[in-house]
């Protein structure tokens, strides 16, 4: 089973459509490459979008950037909603 894929996988990827407009965002994707989003950045729907740049991100990465945000953001027993 060491050789077997993910069933998902988080990319982050930049879109751009004809007018020019840019929009960043996470997705979780399944295997056939449907899922979710989160927009970073950027008008709510692209239509016509092109993907200008687009990378799977590892666990690694996943570690980097949680440090990041618990440096930024640290956890805490209630949600806050700010």
């Amino acid at each position: 089973m060491a050789n077997q894929q993910p069933t998902e996988r988080l990319v982050i990827a930049l879109h751009r459509n004809l007018g020019g407009a840019l929009q960043l965002q996470l997705a979780q994707l399944d295997a056939d490459g449907n899922g979710h989003g989160y927009r970073l950045h950027g008008p709510k729907y692209l239509a016509n979008s092109t993907t200008v740049f687009e990378r799977d991100l590892t666990k690694r990465d996943a570690q980097e950037i949680r440090q990041m945000l618990d440096a930024v953001f640290p956890p805490t027993d209630t949600p806050d909603d700010a």
